[in-house]
């Protein structure tokens, strides 16, 4: 065998550097190492910080989503509130006009009564209505104020029915207790109606507008036979009608038989009632059939009307010009027209 057939001397390996350990242990390092990956526990830093940022956002979210919520509740509670102010702010002048339709239409109802009903008449109304009357300068002696616990109108005789009247007695009001209406205002709940009352009730009262209605006709229809009384065309049916008041027949009868008289028309209707007796009478200021000359036709016919005795006073007496017509003499009595003066 020769020198190069000798096999080499095998090497024995430790065991260290058969599993890739240096036998001299690990080298120490020279200088900064860059690391290629993260390592194990910086792999669970990065983990546990993913679940805070989104425990972060949805915080953010939930505050976001409580502060919709409350701006939500807020609107709300404040939406009816801001309608109700703007309905209130739309219904103000609405409100303010009904409270002015319903002041005029008190005003016009006082007025009436205060220049044309009787001052020996009673009344009853309402307090606001009463004191506007006695502030007019009606009678406070003859006005009675109607007490809530009141359950009747009667000891009066007129009532004036406002709301608050018709309200506190209700149908009994224009059924029973004051079924004659001798004015009328406005419409709705503030219409104010003047109503004539019936002490002895319905009945007894509608017995007696009847009996006084034809007794009316039948003196008109003597006056209409008087020659001593000329009577214009468009006044003859009222006569006839018996819708003239009780009190001028009696005073037309009596002025005839002192002096011819000449009537040239009728007038005092009341507003917005059923047709009432006609309370005044014009009469023409000459009559050639006296044979007076001047004022002193006149002048005696005034001084008839003023030597009258209750019920028979008029309210008023004096020179009015019609239409632009010539001046006549106005002879008006006071409301209500009382029943039962004529007999049939």
């Amino acid at each position: 065998m020769s020198a190069s057939e000798v096999p080499a001397a095998p090497v024995a390996l430790a065991p260290r550097v058969a599993q890739g350990i240096d036998p001299a242990g690990p080298a120490k390092p020279t200088g900064p190492t860059r690391s290629t990956g993260p390592t194990r526990s910086t792999g669970r830093r990065q983990a546990a910080s993913s679940p805070r940022r989104w425990q972060l956002a949805g915080l953010v979210i939930a505050v976001v989503l409580m502060i919709g919520a409350v701006a939500a509740l807020v609107a709300s509670h404040h939406a009816p509130k801001l309608a109700r102010q703007h309905s209130q702010a739309a219904s103000a002048p609405a409100v303010s006009q009904r409270l002015a339709n319903a002041l005029a239409i008190r005003s016009q109802a006082v007025g009436w009564v205060a220049t044309q009903v009787g001052r020996d008449v009673t009344v009853t109304c309402d307090a606001a209505t009463c004191s506007a009357l006695a502030a007019r300068g009606f009678p406070a002696s003859n006005l009675t104020v109607v007490q809530p616990t009141a359950s009747d109108p009667y000891g009066a005789v007129l009532v004036i029915a406002t709301a608050d009247i018709r309200s506190q007695f209700g149908r009994k009001l224009d059924v029973v207790y004051a079924p004659q209406v001798i004015a009328s205002f406005g419409a709705g709940p503030s219409r104010i109606d003047v109503r004539v009352i019936a002490p002895l009730g319905p009945v007894a009262f509608s017995t007696a507008l009847s009996a006084d209605l034809a007794a009316r006709k039948s003196s008109g229809a003597q006056l209409l036979r008087n020659p001593r009384i000329a009577v214009s065309a468009g006044t003859r049916a009222l006569l006839a009608d018996g819708l003239i008041d009780s009190r001028l027949l009696t005073t037309i009868a009596f002025l005839a038989a002192k002096d011819p008289i000449d009537i040239v028309g009728f007038g005092g209707a009341s507003p917005g009632a059923a047709p009432v007796p006609l309370r005044s009478v014009y009469l023409a200021e000459s009559d050639p059939a006296a044979h007076v000359a001047g004022n002193g036709y006149v002048q005696s016919l005034e001084a008839l009307l003023h030597s009258q005795s209750p019920p028979y006073v008029p309210l008023s007496v004096g020179s009015v010009q019609l239409g632009g017509g010539p001046q006549v003499l106005e002879v008006e009595f006071a409301a209500p027209s009382p029943l039962g003066l004529l007999r049939s």
